[in-house]
């Protein structure tokens, strides 16, 4: 679990980075700008929704399955491709970020599957 932790915390500076420059106006390349917080944001979800289980469970060896990844990664992608953009002019309707989303979910998913230290 080293790595995802080390990969975590990478994911949560770049996202950061991101919302950043946003707020500031800096400039960054469009598909960094558009689809690189849709990717990290999955793979931030899942881990920590996986810290949280093993916590609370005490099972700090416990692993999300396939079908918890995509039931969640789906969720996500009703709800902000969706459901949100259908009720609110805030949101907008985008299915590149569905393809980020779920890329981002199974990059977390190989990620997990190849770990094999407890938390």
């Amino acid at each position: 679990m080293k790595h995802i932790r080390l990969l975590f915390f990478i994911s949560i500076v770049l996202y950061l980075l991101v919302i950043l420059s946003r707020f500031n106006g800096v400039k960054i390349p469009a598909i960094i700008n558009s689809y690189l917080t849709d990717f990290l944001c999955l793979p931030i979800i899942l881990y920590l929704s996986l810290i949280g289980v093993q916590k609370i469970k005490n099972i700090p060896n416990y692993r999300l399955t396939v079908y918890q990844i995509f039931g969640m990664t789906l969720f996500y992608a009703i709800l902000f491709e969706w459901y949100l953009p259908s009720r609110s002019y805030l949101y907008t309707r985008d299915y590149y970020d569905v393809i980020a989303y779920f890329v981002g979910a199974l990059f977390f998913f190989i990620l997990q599957s190849k770990s094999v230290e407890k938390v």
